[in-house]
């Protein structure tokens, strides 16, 4: 796996939402959103209920309705810091990096010892790509983790940071300190075997998968993940098994179509791979030709 797809992942898992249940149907976050609104009647001041309501807004797919519920709970009496919090990383997952830590250092001047603001700002130098942003991302998880030293999602962050700048070694102290708090964490366990990959360790990271899966059977990028960790061993087919199946459960990778048509080239089936690339191509043009 590149570099570039690996910076990618790792900034993909290194936080998420916090509050709304992140593997919830949506059939559970519809009713959770509605319960945030009933309560929002009685107390519609309250700002984290409105950050609560907007994160499982975010999970429903609706950013324009969770940046609404975010700053209706920043213009609320009280503590903002949820709402900060939130607002920020959505501003981030858009791409608006120096806005988020606007938001990120309003929390930081209410209160300078606040971890997950740091994390958050930390996170936000990683996800910017930039490599003159790694030692503020850094010192940010450092500062971070001088605070609280078992927290785990900075220690998911730091350990993602690690894995994106290509220090796995670095990246699995940080993930294993993470686990021993919360074995069954699908993304800190995902990240994990990513780490493993990148030291050619494929038996821990297919066990790390394996343990992901188990968490959240069926998620497509643990999927494509063992994919490649066979590809890299050799056994195509196993391979190809894995991607299938990524596929299925998200038939819009365009890294997924891109390995498995490289695979079925491999595999002799020059047509079927040739169709699976430029599948791969249709929905993202700049999909690495060689992963």
């Amino acid at each position: 796996m590149s570099g570039a797809r690996t910076l990618a992942v790792a900034c993909a898992f290194a936080l998420g939402l916090a509050g709304a249940a992140q593997a919830a149907t949506r059939e559970e976050l519809t009713k959770a959103a509605d319960s945030y609104r009933a309560q929002l009647r009685t107390q519609p001041n309250n700002p984290d209920l409105h950050a609560m309501l907007g994160e499982t807004l975010e999970s429903l797919g609706d950013d324009a309705g969770a940046m609404a519920e975010y700053e209706r709970g920043l213009r609320g009496p009280g503590d903002t810091h949820r709402a900060l919090i939130d607002h920020g990383q959505l501003l981030v997952r858009q791409g608006r990096f120096d806005e988020g830590r606007k938001d990120f250092n309003r929390a930081l001047s209410q209160n300078s010892k606040d971890v997950e603001a740091l994390t958050a700002r930390g996170h936000s130098w990683v996800a910017e790509g930039k490599n003159k942003k790694a030692l503020a991302a850094l010192e940010d998880f450092n500062a971070a983790l001088s605070i609280r030293p078992d927290d785990g999602a900075a220690l998911n962050a730091r350990g993602s940071f690690y894995l994106a700048q290509l220090k796995p070694e670095l990246a699995v102290k940080d993930f294993d300190k993470a686990l021993a708090a919360s074995p069954n964490d699908d993304v800190v366990l995902y990240n994990r075997g990513m780490a493993w990959k990148q030291l050619n360790r494929y038996d821990r990271a297919l066990r790390d998968f394996n343990a992901a899966l188990r968490v959240t059977p069926g998620d497509p990028m643990t999927l494509a993940a063992k994919g490649d960790a066979y590809r890299q061993l050799g056994d195509l087919l196993l391979a190809r098994e894995f991607y299938d199946a990524a596929l299925k459960a998200d038939p819009r990778s365009a890294m997924s179509w891109e390995a498995r048509g490289e695979i079925r080239v491999a595999l002799g089936d020059t047509s079927g791979g040739e169709a699976d690339k430029a599948q791969a191509h249709k929905l993202d043009p700049a999909v690495e030709r060689s992963l």
